[in-house]
């Protein structure tokens, strides 16, 4: 049985677990807000906002995201890097509530590298449970599974073991159905109870005892798993918390599934109520869903049209959602770029203001000198050399400052090349796919076609939509690499499975691989295929069709690969700055985002001619 719906609340309760766990939510939430009102101290005052946006999480999810925004703004304004990847964890947890996962392990992920800088271990495990979790409800296992042992390993180590204790019961839920993993499920789960005795009245034994209640229901005691779920969700919602509340009563519904007969619409409509009330509808798809199938078939049209217009409203925002997120990600990053630069500019602002602010502070300090002169002889000197020292350390400022201008103006300049860049790929790499589109869609009024042409016309345009995504995803990769806080992970990377790939793009007649099976390299799968791919197209080009393209790869201290052709006119000095950017020429800039690429995983890409061919060549370390 899959239990979506209890890792999402799993993953929030690493927060409420430092010391607070045996009060009820309302006096815990009543106390903190007593204490942000005596807190002067901007950090002790941010810290306290994420504490409450942490509570509210588990009854409503709008001042969730309220304490979150303000203590990520105030965090922000002060450089307090603790609020600060607090207030991203509890923004990451309110859209995890909202479904919108993505938003939620990029906020998750912030948080985690803030952790990681501050060196916090508690934190840090509690952030790999979250993006376990949250890649789990993604539908990337390997990934979240990657996470979660990563959690498992680095819990074992914690003083604090309450979060271990947490991480442990996901372990749990994830590999409950696994028959393989019962003796390490049945492991964690005793472990878990052994920390949650430390720590009386912790809502982790509210997972503990659902978990017993399946057991019960495995083992053929249903009428004592039903009514110990019915205790567990009647408890939660006196605590206040209507998430736990939820989670319990779906149990009831995956016993109905697993064979027993109980009625679970009460349920599904009690869980229904409480999330309407509480703002935790994009939680309950499936509840809603089931809901309008059940009272459709049993001819109920009051609750069918109730239940109908939820499950319309519910489906509508998400796919608003869905089309938000798919389709801004390019403006996303040109507006962040752009506010990036409108920061430098304000800075340089700044910069100049002060530089009047000195030259200002300079004329009063020579008025003062001049008066020194009038009023006493003997002061002359000593004024004249306190005014001297001061000339030299303003001038000294001064260089420095305008070695900072120069330093912003390089980096301007930098960001300025970036776009272009950006444009010319965009306008090399989608001209040819978007004319194939346009092409293909003319053919359509063409009336007097068969079925056959027809299909073959869709196929077409399948085929150029379908490279046309691929392209906007390499050009999303290569922005991603230039921003600031980029980070690579090396993985590894069949060659020989990613030239078969990028073979797809170009012409496969004249092209042969003599690449050993099995060769994998130390590197960024995304990046290598965009390289493969465009030092193939790169090598059509240039021979214009004269000879094969041999593409030969070995293994010595570094895996070596290189694609050999024959072309005319090509002399070593152009060799030699075939990879330099060229302004007008749509194949350098492809050129150079391949040697940008192969910098960041640490290789080498060059152009070497031999003859009458040329040869294309990189080298990367072996994941072996």
């Amino acid at each position: 049985m899959k239990r979506t719906r209890i890792y999402t609340i799993l993953l929030m309760f690493a927060g409420l677990m430092a010391g607070r766990a045996s009060f009820a939510q309302d006096n815990v939430i009543r106390q903190l807000r007593t204490d942000l009102l005596r807190q002067p101290d901007s950090t002790l005052y941010t810290d306290i906002l994420n504490q409450l946006g942490m509570q509210f999480h588990l009854s409503n999810t709008d001042s969730c995201f309220w304490y979150g925004v303000k203590a990520r703004d105030i965090a922000t304004r002060r450089g307090d890097k603790r609020g600060l990847a607090g207030a991203l964890n509890n923004l990451s947890i309110f859209y995890a509530l909202k479904a919108n996962t993505k938003q939620a392990i990029e906020y998750g992920f912030k948080s985690l590298l803030y952790y990681r800088e501050l060196e916090d271990q508690p934190n840090i495990c509690q952030l790999l449970m979250n993006l376990s979790v949250l890649h789990d409800m993604d539908g990337m296992k390997p990934e979240s599974n990657q996470y979660l042992y990563q959690a498992m390993e680095l819990g074992k180590t914690l003083a604090q073991d309450s979060i271990y204790s947490l991480v442990l019961i996901n372990y749990a839920l994830r590999f409950e159905q696994d028959s393989t993993r019962r003796d390490s499920v049945k492991w964690a789960l005793g472990r878990s109870k052994e920390i949650i005795r430390k720590y009386p009245g912790s809502r982790d034994i509210y997972y503990i005892q659902a978990l017993e209640a399946d057991e019960w229901m495995q083992e053929g005691e249903g009428a004592r798993a039903v009514q110990k779920i019915n205790e567990l969700a009647d408890k939660a919602l006196k605590e206040g918390l209507v998430v736990v509340a939820i989670d319990m009563l779906d149990h009831i519904d995956t016993y109905r599934q697993n064979g027993y007969p109980a009625d679970a619409i009460p349920a599904k409509e009690r869980a229904f109520a409480i999330g309407s009330r509480s703002g935790y509808l994009n939680m309950m798809l499936p509840t809603i869903a089931s809901l309008y199938r059940y009272y459709a078939n049993s001819n109920n049209e009051a609750k069918k049209a109730y239940y109908g217009r939820a499950l319309w409203e519910l489906v509508r925002k998400r796919l608003e959602m869905k089309s938000r997120n798919y389709m801004n990600y390019l403006d996303y990053f040109l507006k962040e770029q752009e506010l990036n630069e409108w920061e430098l500019s304000n800075r340089v602002q700044e910069q100049k203001i002060n530089k009047a602010n000195m030259k200002r502070k300079s004329r009063q300090q020579l008025i003062g000198f001049m008066i020194g002169v009038l009023l006493l002889m003997g002061g002359f000197t000593y004024a004249r050399y306190r005014s001297y020292k001061g000339l030299r350390r303003q001038e000294r400022l001064l260089r420095e400052m305008n070695d900072a201008i120069s330093e912003k103006n390089q980096q301007l300049n930098i960001h300025d090349d970036f776009k272009n860049k950006l444009i010319a790929i965009l306008a090399r790499d989608f001209r040819e796919p978007l004319n194939d589109i346009i092409r293909v869609s003319a053919m359509f009024r063409n009336k007097d076609m068969d079925q056959a042409s027809m299909q073959l016309i869709i196929d077409e345009a399948v085929v150029s939509s379908r490279k046309t995504l691929v392209i906007f995803e390499n050009i999303l990769r290569w922005i991603k690499s230039q921003l600031s806080g980029f980070v690579y992970n090396p993985a590894p990377c069949d060659l020989l499975l990613l030239f078969e790939q990028a073979m797809h793009y170009t012409d496969q007649q004249r092209i042969r691989l003599d690449i050993p099976s099995g060769l994998y390299l130390a590197g960024d799968q995304e990046m290598l295929l965009f390289i493969n791919r465009s030092l193939l197209h790169c090598a059509v080009m240039l021979s214009e069709g004269e000879g094969p393209i041999v593409v030969h790869a070995m293994q010595e201290e570094l895996v070596r690969v290189d694609i050999t052709f024959t072309v005319k006119a090509f002399t070593p000095q152009m060799a030699a700055h075939l990879f330099e950017y060229r302004r007008g020429d749509d194949m350098s800039v492809t050129l150079v985002i391949c040697k940008d690429f192969m910098d960041k995983m640490g290789g080498h890409i060059s152009a070497e001619v031999q003859g009458v061919q040329l040869r294309l060549g990189y080298s990367l370390p072996s994941f072996n």
